[in-house]
């Protein structure tokens, strides 16, 4: 097991609040999901970094360490991003870019490569992460913009660029008054989508939208898991999606007919701005903003 950039941060930020539910908010993540990194890091530590107080968490000597190097680390990891971009933007300008993995994966590709076409001075640093990874990064500086999934509020200027159906992905047409009876399976997504797609099924069937019967890992493995028939797959279908056959798209909706939809955002930070900057966001707003 390997700590990621967001385990530092986690352990910064809730050394900071002392407070679980405080430093879920700061990291625009859930609590529960926050909670299961903080145990998977206690896990491959071999060791309890927290404990529970009435008024939130104290740290262990153990914990008090790890939260001292999670700071050492960050401001080691901004500062070395800083000097090598420094040293790249002599050469040419560059932006750094996060995407959520399926805009990544189906959309973001022509979109650059066309805008490259006519900006050649100018390079992308892309990073694929969760959104509600990507948002946090934004917000603190150490992306300049992203593509996310799902609604996030903060420092920030945003604008809807796609709005993605959710389905049903299955290898045979369903039906949704029986949904709940077939296996699903279950994916990496972001916080604020799962929260959409409970909270249809809450309200659909009345009661919590029930764990998978497999783990797929990243969406699209899932996709080819529903192909064989392996379960269904609840999810939103991007922008580019390029639906292959033998496998049906069942379209989700709310009781008065509404569709079940989430937003796909363009976010950046306004406030350090190069003129590379200013010109992809230019790009963005007259080619890809939904008016």
């Amino acid at each position: 097991k390997i700590m990621k950039d967001s385990d530092w941060q986690i352990l910064y930020e809730l050394h900071k609040t002392h407070n679980i539910t405080k430093a879920a908010n700061n990291l625009f993540m859930t609590q529960p999901s926050l909670t299961k990194r903080l145990q998977a890091i206690e896990e491959e530590f071999q060791i309890q970094i927290v404990e529970r107080v009435p008024k939130g968490v104290v740290f262990t000597p153990q914990g008090e360490l790890l939260a001292e190097k999670a700071g050492d680390y960050l401001a080691f990891n901004k500062d070395l991003r800083d000097q090598l971009r420094h040293i790249g933007e002599k050469k040419q300008e560059v932006i750094i870019l996060g995407a959520s993995y399926t805009y990544s994966k189906f959309t973001l590709t022509d979109i650059l490569l066309e805008y490259m076409r006519e900006h050649p001075n100018v390079r992308f640093e892309v990073q694929t992460e969760q959104s509600h990874l990507l948002f946090y990064e934004v917000c603190t500086g150490e992306l300049d913009m992203a593509f996310l999934k799902g609604d996030y509020t903060g420092p920030v200027k945003q604008w809807v660029v796609g709005k993605n159906q959710a389905c049903v992905v299955s290898d045979k047409p369903v039906d949704l008054d029986r949904l709940p009876e077939m296996p699903l399976i279950e994916y990496k997504t972001n916080d604020r989508s799962m929260e959409l797609l409970k909270k249809w099924w809450n309200l659909r069937y009345g009661q919590e939208m029930p764990r998978g019967r497999v783990y797929a890992g990243f969406i699209d493995n899932a996709w080819d898991m529903a192909a064989k028939g392996y379960g269904a797959v609840v999810c939103f279908i991007p922008e580019d999606y390029k639906k292959p056959g033998g496998v049906y798209l069942t379209p989700l909706c709310y009781a008065d007919g509404t569709p079940l939809v989430r937003n796909t955002w363009f976010t950046y930070r306004n406030t350090r701005c190069t003129a590379a900057m200013k010109d992809f966001i230019e790009y963005v707003e007259e080619n890809l903003v939904i008016k």
